[in-house]
């Protein structure tokens, strides 16, 4: 089985929703199986937590059970990554000629330690992590060989800082801004005549914002409408940890009228988007069973098992359900109890989705079991 993920944004809501996405897979001893992982924003941050705990590498199902989700825990509920960012914003505004989102990058070195390039990933699984290009508007990917979209063409082997990756990642609009990339300190190429060849930047600065804006659910590069699954993988796994929309009205003391109604009307044209690739994902998973699962934040669980073969099996209650759902967007430090509550919830629709309608190889459990434990 060759299973591609992709993990939407939405803070460390999303972060730890995908974490326990993973504890299911690890739980069958599927993380091995993972040969591509598409992120965007607070799943870049799931992804990046991920290969920091493990030496940047991919860890093992049970090092990932026994030793990555407690240091995961740990950090996501003492370090105030939100904290560090204001405070490293005014007192060193010089990093900001570099863009807010250089600010979040240093941060997430200094609190998350997320250290290394890109160059310092390994290449099973390929990890691609989504960024949106203001120049251009097409979707800008981080990777391990090469960084760039389209339009703008590509650094080959780029030396670029993981945790700045991961900051234009989540860079979200109206809430900590871009990072802006100066063309000049890198090396630019395209690939014509059946090899890549120099060519001189086409923009003097880059300003990347958070990936989802272009695709909230990371999937554009695992997943073409009419062609089907990228070649190479077998089935898809769609984690969508998005904040429902009627609960977002981002009331703010401090923000502008005119700045909430600009932010509402980016939410609903995002949503939108990631509407249509929520039902374009759901039709394809219908018409080819056994090729992937589409799993929902605020999905209830107990009646995905009152259907299924797994029927009475503990969940959490639609109230809990509720309140993991409507956790706001933030990369501020989590409690203890807001981390096992999503956490368990990101397991719960996992194991549902994946025991009542996946494909066989993904269907069973060992028991026993514990989802993680404390460090």
């Amino acid at each position: 089985m060759k299973i591609a993920l992709a993990f939407s944004g939405g803070g460390v809501r999303a972060t730890v929703f995908h974490l326990g996405v993973l504890a299911r897979l690890a739980r069958q001893d599927l993380l091995g199986d993972v040969k591509i992982l598409s992120s965007v924003s607070g799943g870049s941050l799931a992804a990046g937590l991920v290969f920091t705990s493990a030496g940047l590498r991919w860890p093992a199902s049970d090092e990932y059970l026994h030793e990555v989700v407690p240091r995961c825990l740990a950090l996501l509920t003492t370090q105030n990554l939100q904290r560090t960012y204001i405070l490293k914003s005014l007192l060193l505004p010089w990093r900001l000629a570099l863009g807010r989102a250089s600010v979040l990058g240093d941060a997430l070195k200094s609190k998350w330690g997320i250290a290394g390039s890109l160059s310092d990933l390994p290449i099973t699984p390929r990890w691609i992590i989504n960024a949106t290009c203001y120049q251009t508007g097409k979707n800008w990917r981080f990777e391990r060989e090469l960084m760039g979209d389209y339009q703008t063409k590509y650094v080959s082997d780029p030396d670029f800082r993981l945790s700045h990756a991961l900051a234009a990642s989540a860079a979200v609009p109206g809430l900590i801004g871009p990072l802006v990339v100066r063309s000049r300190h890198h090396a630019w190429c395209e690939y014509a005549d059946q090899q890549w060849q120099s060519i001189s930047p086409r923009y003097k600065r880059l300003h990347l914002w958070d990936g989802g804006v272009y695709d909230n659910l990371g999937v554009e590069s695992l997943f073409k409408p009419g062609e089907g699954l990228r070649e190479g993988t077998d089935f898809l796994i769609v984690c969508d940890a998005s904040r429902p929309l009627s609960a977002e009205t981002r009331q703010s003391r401090w923000r502008p009228g005119y700045l909430k109604a600009s932010m509402r009307l980016v939410d609903i044209a995002t949503d939108q988007v990631r509407s249509l690739r929520a039902r374009m994902l759901i039709d394809y998973f219908k018409q080819n069973p056994g090729t992937g699962a589409y799993l929902r934040l605020g999905l209830a669980t107990k009646k995905i098992y009152s259907r299924g073969p797994r029927k009475g099996k503990p969940a959490l209650s639609d109230d809990e359900v509720h309140a993991a759902a409507q956790m706001e967007t933030t990369l501020r430090r989590l409690t203890h109890h807001e981390f096992s509550l999503l956490f368990r919830h990101g397991f719960e629709v996992a194991d549902a989705m994946l025991t009542t309608y996946g494909h066989e190889a993904l269907t069973s459990v060992p028991r026993n079991q514990v989802l993680f434990r404390a460090a």
